[in-house]
């Protein structure tokens, strides 16, 4: 792999990025996109195994082990407590599907949680009968707990919400909605997606009973890398809806034994996808590498340079809160006059500009990652005042 660039030399942390000659990337947030030094090599891995199945000279079991202990240490956890998926929905998923649910039990999100969340609670609604109860989102800690006390009931089993949620942007007071969860004997389930390589996060110190991830996002990872982590106690909660060779640490025809491992390797069974797995840990090395104190204090310069630069506008509103330490890499606005889809695509045409289109908020959600700079935000508001004058 090739020597890394320096962040404070941010031109040459962008020519890692070929993709940006032809257009501004904005949107790291739906889909990240691999440095090339890490893209070489996991495609290396991948032609490689494909190539030679068994025959390959790389160990990928090994691999996909370093892996886990890369997001362990990432995560601040222990590496049996990670088990790798294809996305965050699957987590959300290991979780919904894992726990035996009665008719009458209830679960408490936000009004701002994807569809990872909300399909899969919904469809819980219709088969098992349970109950949904929606808070509005806030960056304060008291307001958060007060907001979920006031819904909470003896049937409450599961808190779930983003860190970071995907349409306003808001970091929400995870630590104390877990706490608040734990001191009502309520499991604690938190989506990563937005927050993971962005802002520290470590699961102990949120407290949760699960944790979920994606690798495409800001980890800029393959497509089809996920990351679950289960506190040790919640873990032995969840009956898993799917085993298969790789699940049972004792299976034994002859006495009927079928032992789950008591790690997350439970949920990880028959032919995977290992070179993706690998591929991811060839993303995170580059990021780390490049310092996650200095990726988050980049991002932060960012997002506050263009929430500064929207706020001087009249015709735009901001949607996400404007301290960075209530929000991470997601800004979200409104323009006066637009529809977003529209804008989005007026974008694309002018800049070839990729965007995020919110339609709860009639908004436009911007994603300032590692390799975006100032010059970028100038281009888009440039465009948003051209068009605001015509």
């Amino acid at each position: 792999m090739n020597p890394l660039p320096n962040l404070a030399d941010h031109d040459s942390v962008r020519a890692a990025f070929p993709g940006l000659r032809d257009g501004i990337y904005l949107n790291v947030g739906t889909y990240g996109i691999m440095p090339e030094p890490a893209l070489t090599a996991f495609l290396a891995l991948v032609e490689e195994y494909e190539t030679f199945g068994l025959f390959c000279s790389s160990d990928i079991g090994q691999k996909v082990e370093a892996t886990r202990e890369t997001v362990a240490a990432l995560l601040s956890c222990s590496a049996t407590a990670i088990a790798f998926t294809g996305n965050a929905t699957d987590g959300t998923n290991l979780v919904l599907a894992g726990l035996t649910w009665r008719a009458g039990d209830e679960v408490i999100i936000t009004n701002e949680e994807h569809e990872a969340i909300v399909h899969p609670l919904l469809y819980l609604q219709c088969k098992r009968q349970i109950r949904i109860h929606r808070v509005s989102v806030s960056p304060d800690a008291d307001v958060m707990r007060a907001r979920c006390a006031a819904v909470a009931s003896p049937r409450t089993r599961l808190l779930a919400f983003s860190h970071v949620t995907c349409e306003s942007g808001t970091r929400l007071p995870a630590a104390a909605m877990c706490e608040w969860a734990a001191e009502n004997r309520i499991l604690s389930l938190v989506d990563g997606a937005q927050s993971l390589g962005v802002i520290p996060t470590q699961v102990r110190d949120l407290g949760c009973d699960f944790y979920t991830g994606n690798g495409h996002k800001w980890l800029l990872g393959p497509k089809g890398t996920g990351i679950f982590y289960a506190a040790p106690d919640a873990l032995q909660q969840l009956s898993p809806a799917h085993v298969g060779a790789g699940s049972l640490e004792v299976a034994d025809f002859a006495s009927g034994t079928a032992d789950l491992w008591s790690s997350g390797r439970r949920f990880e069974y028959g032919t995977r996808a290992t070179t993706l797995i690998a591929g991811l840990d060839c993303s995170i090395g580059w990021l780390a590498r490049l310092g996650w104190e200095q990726i988050e204090t980049h991002i932060r310069h960012l997002s506050s340079y263009l929430k500064a630069r929207i706020q001087e506008r009249p015709y735009l509103r901001l949607l996400t809160p404007p301290a960075f330490d209530h929000a991470a890499g997601l800004t979200t606005f409104a323009m006066e006059g637009w529809e977003a889809g529209e804008l989005s695509r007026e974008l694309m045409r002018r800049a070839g500009m990729c965007v995020r289109v919110i339609p709860h908020y009639n908004g436009i959600r911007i994603a300032t990652a590692c390799f975006n700079n100032e010059a970028d935000i100038d281009t888009l508001l440039a465009i948003l005042d051209a068009i605001a004058d015509s």
